[in-house]
């Protein structure tokens, strides 16, 4: 190597060669940066926008329906229920409610089966479909009692057409459950069946049931069991509470005795109570209208009256009771009127077969949906105690009339229940072997809880 390649090797650049680098390289950096710029902007003058023309129309806005004519104009509708309060009227439910419309009052009041409206039964369930302006647009009440023996419940529905309205009535769908249990005796059948969580008008219906074989106030005895199958019922879909129905079966051992019951259904629709074997156990009428009361004054020819003080037959039987405690029909019938009949106050006749009619006056008030020509059942509720007419108290005047005759309803001799036809006992007797069953059951229930 000479020196003069070594010294070319080696020795830094000058001054002027690092010039001439920076301007080539600055050159390049220009042309790179034109390139790029270069392909960025070349879209956007391919792709220039025309020119903006502006143009104006105008538009006529129509107005809403509801702007164009006064008065508000409903667009939803609201279903409610709402269970009756104690005491409460028409005007206080519907305002509950929501509603504001005059013209369903107006129909109710007018209206024969709109009407039932006007009864409100505390604890009962009212609906409603109602729209956001207060006009009603249907109502469903229920009337008429779920309890055993009744007419069955009825529902008054109003539904509006339009600035008119329809009252229907129909037949109610009611939800049935059956309950077994059991008590045992320590000093009254009331008492103990209150214990046990049996209704008290079970245990009612149980007494009545049993009248003519078992005194309950006297014969009862310390150490008797009681086993009873009985239905509990509501009206489907509502917000009401279940309720006692029928009693379907009970056995009751009172001193070694047993005594027994089976509710069996004939083929017509009518119904009654026969023990295990087949044997009728009802009879054709009850002693008595009320289940809990005192007799004031006596079937008698001559009798000084209280009010006129003169003396003069009396040809029935005052039962004294509070206002508002219930009056049940004796038997089974027809009503033959209803209504105010002078001194007699508040008074309901009913028809019974065999020539029998029985009179019930000085009533309070009526059952709900009760009018002449209605069928009533043995035990079903028709009215409540009251002091209507010539009274000098609350209480029952209740008469006994056979062909037309007064009869003491106290001694007359009351025919017995229904016997089971052939057919009738093919039926009766798997349904007796049920209910046997049962209070099998229960009585092992018993003995279980005290072992």
């Amino acid at each position: 190597m000479t020196e003069a390649q070594h010294t070319a090797d080696h020795c830094p650049p000058s001054p002027q060669a690092f010039s001439l680098r920076r301007v080539a390289m600055a050159v390049g950096a220009a042309l790179a940066l034109g390139a790029v710029t270069a392909f960025g902007v070349a879209p956007e003058s391919e792709l220039a926008l025309p020119p903006v023309n502006l143009v104006v129309e105008p538009v006529a806005l129509a107005l809403p329906a509801a702007a164009a004519e006064p008065g508000p104009a409903a667009t939803l509708r609201f279903h409610q229920a709402e269970v009756i309060n104690r005491g409460e009227t028409l005007s206080s439910l519907l305002s509950r409610l929501g509603a504001a419309d005059p013209e369903l009052g107006r129909f109710i009041a007018s209206n024969k089966i709109a009407r039932r409206m006007l009864q409100l039964q505390s604890g009962r369930t009212v609906t409603a479909e109602i729209d956001d302006i207060g006009l009603v647009h249907r109502l469903q009440y229920r009337h008429g009692s779920l309890e055993a023996g009744g007419r069955g419940p009825m529902r008054v529905t109003i539904v509006r057409n339009g600035d008119s309205f329809l009252a229907t009535e129909e037949v109610v769908a009611v939800e049935r459950q059956i309950e077994m249990r059991s008590a045992d005796v320590r000093s009254t059948l009331f008492a103990a069946t209150d214990s046990a969580g049996i209704p008290e008008v079970i245990a009612s219906r149980v007494a009545d049931i049993l009248d003519g074989s078992v005194d309950l106030r006297r014969d009862l005895r310390r150490g008797a069991s009681l086993r009873v199958v009985y239905e509990m019922v509501r009206e489907a879909d509502s917000l009401e509470v279940s309720q006692p129905g029928k009693v379907l079966a009970f056995e009751l051992v009172n001193g070694g005795k047993r005594h027994e019951a089976v509710w069996f259904e004939h083929e017509d629709g009518r119904g009654a109570y026969y023990n295990f074997a087949g044997q009728s156990l009802t009879r054709s009428f009850l002693r008595e209208p009320l289940e809990f009361t005192r007799i004031t004054s006596g079937f008698s020819g001559a009798r000084l009256h209280p009010l006129f003080r003169d003396v003069r037959a009396h040809t029935g039987v005052d039962f004294a009771a509070p206002v508002g405690t219930k009056v049940r029909s004796v038997g089974d019938g027809v009503v033959e009127s209803i209504g105010f009949q002078g001194g007699y106050g508040r008074m309901i006749v009913i028809s019974h077969h065999g020539r029998v009619s029985t009179v019930y006056a000085h009533l309070n008030g009526f059952s709900d949906g009760l009018v002449k020509g209605a069928r009533v059942s043995q035990g079903e509720v028709i009215g409540t105690v009251g002091m209507s007419g010539w009274s000098t108290g609350p209480h029952l005047h209740y008469e006994f009339r056979i062909a037309g005759r007064h009869v003491d309803p106290l001694q007359a001799v009351l025919p017995e229940g229904r016997k089971l036809s052939m057919a009738d006992r093919m039926r009766f007797a798997p349904l007796s072997q049920a209910h046997q069953e049962r209070m099998a059951q229960l009585e092992s229930i018993s003995l279980a809880r005290f072992e």
